[in-house]
């Protein structure tokens, strides 16, 4: 089962390229699910589909979902947001701004992923595909699922022990038995940041996921793609495709659109020069808007030509371990980024590593949990930490 994420700043064409792929994909018989991570629905418009609800099969090998987030909250956060209302009702709000103040922000984003792991752990669909919502928002969206997941559930579990060892105290306390927190609360926000963890596992195998980045030749759209493919990457996220969309065809090249074509010819030597060892796929600039699954499916195959959407594109592993001698070599693949922005530090198991604005917590596997670091660099788009593989021996 393959996940294909596409990702892209808003007015691109990346809804448009998603809802292409998908319906390629089911054409070839393989079972497809489109989604949208993007709270701004469009996927029924681009289908030319009117329907109130949030699934729909377009045929047999097609189902389109615009996840309905307020009733995912409902089902999911009731109980925690019962719990905070009722929190902040006894520190004397009002109960209809406790209720409020009790969605927290970033909460639908949560359960945005969570529903989406759903629907690619049931084994129903041989391809995922997600229309994810404009870059800014789809890397705070996949940074989520980093390995600080882990670090919060911890944090959940030791103070659910200490409630536990409270609660039989704190019952007979006026006041306190209405702010301490049931049990099952810690299952159901628990499980929450588990499924969110794991759902990070799967985008991050190039195997089973992969992020295609969408943009139009023009200087902005490519700045910002740069920049996501580098964050991408220092995230392990696998990028195997960049899509170029709305390319001007030769026989515009005279006239009004001469100056526009050969700014986008300028704008794609730029392109392949800045993405090195990753496929990029160009997309004509079409006469009217592809409406509907037939036209979807036909730009798909303009998109693809013979190569098999569903399949890996190009092979780009992000992170990567290897030993020489009586050391250890972490490599990680950051293209397009200033040396100078990198900063790299060590806590425990953890490996932290700040790049401009986006940090990442890299857990070291166990067998380098006490090896130092010998040197760092960066250079050919890797950054190359070494580790010595045993602890030097220490003066008596």
């Amino acid at each position: 089962m393959r996940t294909i994420l596409f990702v892209g700043k808003g007015g691109v064409g990346k809804s448009t390229n998603a809802c292409a792929t998908a319906a390629l994909t089911a054409a070839k018989g393989e079972k497809t699910l489109l989604v949208s991570s993007d709270l701004a629905h469009n996927l029924f418009d681009i289908f030319d589909i009117k329907s109130a609800r949030e699934m729909v099969d377009v045929s047999a090998n097609l189902t389109i979902l615009e996840v309905n987030i307020l009733e995912e909250i409902k089902e999911n956060w009731d109980s925690l947001q019962q719990y905070l209302a009722d929190f902040l009702t006894y520190l004397n709000i009002d109960r209809m701004i406790a209720e409020e103040v009790s969605l927290i922000p970033g909460i639908d984003v949560l359960f945005l992923l969570t529903r989406i792991l759903r629907e690619i752990e049931s084994d129903e669909y041989d391809v995922v595909v997600v229309d994810c919502a404009p870059t800014a928002g789809t890397l705070r969206l996949l940074t989520m699922t980093d390995s600080s997941s882990s670090k919060m559930n911890r944090i959940i579990q030791i103070e659910r022990s200490v409630i536990k060892l409270i609660r039989p105290f704190g019952k007979h306390i006026k006041g306190v038995k209405q702010i301490l927190p049931k049990d099952e609360l810690y299952v159901t926000f628990g499980q929450i940041i588990e499924d969110i963890g794991r759902l990070g596992v799967i985008l991050r195998d190039p195997e089973k996921s992969s992020i295609r980045l969408v943009l139009n030749p023009d200087k902005i759209a490519i700045a910002e793609s740069k920049r996501a493919f580098t964050y991408f990457s220092l995230f392990g996220f696998p990028v195997d495709a960049v899509l170029v969309n709305k390319l001007f065809p030769a026989e515009l090249a005279t006239g009004y659109f001469q100056n526009w074509c050969q700014l986008q010819q300028e704008q794609m030597t730029v392109l392949n020069k800045s993405f090195l060892n990753t496929r990029i796929l160009q997309i004509k600039h079409y006469e009217k808007e592809p409406i509907g699954q037939a036209s979807l499916e036909a730009m798909g195959r303009d998109i693809y030509g013979e190569l098999n959407p569903s399949s890996v594109l190009s092979q780009v592993n992000t992170v990567s371990f290897k030993k020489q001698d009586d050391q250890v070599v972490l490599s990680i693949f950051l293209p397009n980024i200033d040396k100078s922005v990198l900063d790299i530090g060590r806590k425990d198991n953890d490996l932290l590593i700040n790049a401009g604005t986006y940090s990442r917590v890299l857990r070291l596997p166990d067998t380098l949990a006490k090896s130092e670091v010998e040197s760092a660099k960066y250079e050919n788009s890797q950054l190359q930490i070494t580790f010595l593989k045993e602890m030097p021996a220490t003066s008596p």
